[in-house]
């Protein structure tokens, strides 16, 4: 069985396309090359027209980094360093110290919650719930 079920109608309609295609093809085909150019070049024109004219004039750019990436890339290379030094400081600290491996595990604090002594013998209203 197929992972996707094919709709008929879409079938019909993906069918009579290419009939129609075909046809103009074989009784035209110097019209089909013309149509299929001049689809082609509004394509690449409306491409062009909104990536190159319109992006550019909206305040708010979401599809283009914001800032240099030269420099982005140059501080996020010496946080890196930075959090690869802290790392390897912290595993110095943690092999240098002694004591058992049940010693790491430490004891969990208490709790800090209290109880709160509120009037238990009053009847409650079900009505309200």
């Amino acid at each position: 069985m197929s992972r996707f079920p094919v709709n008929p109608f879409l079938l019909v309609i993906f069918g009579l396309a290419v009939i129609g295609l075909g046809y103009q093809l074989v009784t035209d085909p110097i019209g089909f090359l013309t149509y299929i150019l001049v689809g082609t070049a509004v394509a690449a024109g409306l491409y062009l027209l909104f990536t190159r004219v319109l992006m550019k004039r909206s305040p708010v750019n979401q599809f283009q980094k914001t800032g240099d990436s030269k420099t982005a890339n140059s501080r996020d290379a010496a946080s890196y360093k930075k959090y690869q030094k802290a790392v390897k400081q912290q595993n110095k600290n943690k092999s240098s110290q002694k004591g058992s491996p049940r010693a790491s595990g430490k004891r969990r604090k208490d709790h800090n919650l209290t109880v709160i002594e509120g009037r238990k013998n009053r009847k409650k209203n079900r009505a309200l719930f």
